[in-house]
C-alpha cells in the first residue's frame, strides 16, 4: 500500500515537473522571423538569424517587422538562392527544392521549421512578372488578397508559424537600426556650406548608426557630440589623434596625445590650470585660479589617441555603456533631449564643463534634423 502511494506521488510529481518544464521551455522554443525588404530589387527576405538581419539592414535593406514566430523543431522549410537574379525562395517541399537545385539554384539549408500544430497560417503568392522578389509570404490574409488583386497568383498555404513568441525577439533594435538608415535622407546636409564637412558628416552618420543601435545610444546625440567636440573633424585633437569626442585618458591603456584644452568653471570656486591659452602653451607651474561660474581657463590634458575615427566612435559607445551613463541610453532616456540632458547635467559624469552643453547638443540635433536618425 505504501509503495503504491509513493508510486502515485512520484507520478504526480513527474507530471507537475513536466508541466513546469514544458511551459518554461516553450518560451525559448521559437524564433522570431525577421522580414526585410530590398527597395532596389523588390525582394522580401526572411531570416531567424538576428546577426544576418543586422548585416542586411547595414547593406541597405529595410526592416519591416517580425513576420511570424517559427518553432525551433518541426517540419523543415528549405532556403534556396538564385545567383543569377539575386532571389531567395523558401519551401517545405523537398521535391520542389531538388527541382530548383537541378536548374541552378543554390541550396542554403534549413531556414526554419513549420509548426506541426498548424497554429498560424503562412500564405504564399507568386508574381509572374518579377525576376527578383517573385514570392511573398505572409500571415496577413488581407495582404494576401491585396497582392492577388494586384496580379499576383495565390499559391495557397506555404507553412505554419507558432502562436508562441520568443522571450526576446530584438525587434526594437532592428527597428532602430532601420529607422536610422532611413533617417539619413532627412538630415539637413544642405545647411552645411563646406563640401568636405558635408562628406565628413555623411560618413560619420553612416558609421555611427550601427554602433549606436548596438549600444542603445541615440545616433542623433552621438553625431551631434562628434560635430561639437571635433569641430567637424577639423580640430587638432581629431586630426592628430582621431579623437572625435574629447575623451581624456582616464582608464585608457592605449596611446595618448597631450594637448592644451579650454575648460569652463561650472561653479564659483578655485580651479587648477592657466589663466590664458598662451600661459598653458608655455607650460610652467599650474596655478590656483579663483573663478566665477562660466569663466574659462586652460589645462594640459592627456587625451586618448585612436588609430582611426571609426575606433573613436566605437570607444564612445563603450564609454557610454558604463553604468554611470545609463540615463543617456535607451530605454532610460525617452528621446534625444533626455539623453542630452543626462550628458550635460549629470555631474560629476557630465561630458563637458561647458555650462550650455546640453542646449548645444539639442540645438545641433534640431538644426540639422539629426533626430530623424533616431
Amino acid at each position: 500500500m505504501r509503495k503504491n502511494i509513493r508510486y502515485k506521488a512520484f507520478i504526480v510529481l513527474f507530471v507537475l515537473v513536466g508541466i513546469f518544464t514544458s511551459s518554461s521551455v516553450l518560451a525559448d522554443t521559437t524564433n522570431a522571423m525577421y522580414r526585410l525588404y530590398n527597395p532596389n530589387s523588390g525582394e522580401h527576405f526572411y531570416t531567424a538569424n538576428f546577426v544576418e538581419a543586422k548585416n542586411i539592414i547595414n547593406a541597405g535593406w529595410k526592416y519591416e517587422m517580425v513576420g511570424w514566430n517559427a518553432p525551433t523543431t518541426g517540419v523543415p522549410v528549405y532556403r534556396l538562392y538564385n545567383p543569377n537574379v539575386g532571389d531567395h525562395h523558401y519551401t517545405l517541399n523537398a521535391s520542389e527544392r531538388d527541382m530548383l537545385v537541378n536548374v541552378g539554384w543554390r541550396y542554403e539549408g534549413i531556414g526554419w521549421y513549420s509548426d506541426v500544430q498548424n497554429s498560424v497560417k503562412l500564405y504564399r503568392a507568386y508574381n509572374p512578372n518579377a525576376k527578383s522578389g517573385s514570392h511573398n509570404y505572409t500571415t496577413n490574409y488581407g495582404e494576401q488578397l491585396s497582392i492577388v488583386r494586384a496580379g499576383w497568383r495565390d499559391e495557397g498555404l506555404a507553412w505554419y508559424g507558432s502562436n508562441t513568441a520568443p522571450a526576446d525577439n530584438k525587434d526594437s533594435i532592428l527597428k532602430e537600426l532601420s529607422n536610422g538608415y532611413k533617417g539619413i535622407d532627412e538630415v539637413r546636409f544642405e545647411r552645411i556650406n563646406s563640401i568636405s564637412r558635408r562628406n565628413w558628416l555623411y560618413q560619420t552618420v553612416k558609421s555611427s548608426i550601427p554602433l549606436a543601435t548596438e549600444g542603445r545610444v541615440f545616433p542623433s546625440v552621438m553625431v551631434a557630440q562628434a560635430i561639437i567636440e571635433s569641430g567637424w573633424g577639423e580640430s587638432g585633437l581629431t586630426v592628430r589623434a582621431n579623437n572625435l569626442f574629447g575623451l581624456k585618458k582616464g582608464s585608457w591603456t592605449g596611446a595618448v596625445y597631450n594637448a592644451v584644452t579650454a575648460e569652463q568653471a561650472r561653479n564659483d570656486g578655485t580651479y587648477s590650470g592657466y589663466r590664458t591659452q598662451a600661459d598653458a602653451q608655455k607650460g610652467g607651474p599650474v596655478q590656483n585660479l579663483t573663478l566665477k561660474r562660466g569663466d574659462y581657463y586652460w589645462i594640459i590634458a592627456s587625451f586618448r589617441q585612436y588609430g582611426s575615427q571609426q575606433e573613436s566612435l566605437a570607444n564612445y559607445v563603450a564609454v557610454l555603456s558604463q553604468s554611470g551613463y545609463a540615463d543617456a541610453r535607451r530605454p532610460q532616456a525617452k528621446n534625444y533631449k533626455d539623453a542630452a540632458t543626462a550628458l550635460g547635467d549629470n555631474i560629476p559624469l557630465s561630458w563637458a564643463t561647458d555650462i550650455k552643453y546640453t542646449q548645444s547638443i539639442i540645438n545641433t540635433i534640431e538644426y540639422y534634423n539629426l533626430q530623424a536618425l533616431d
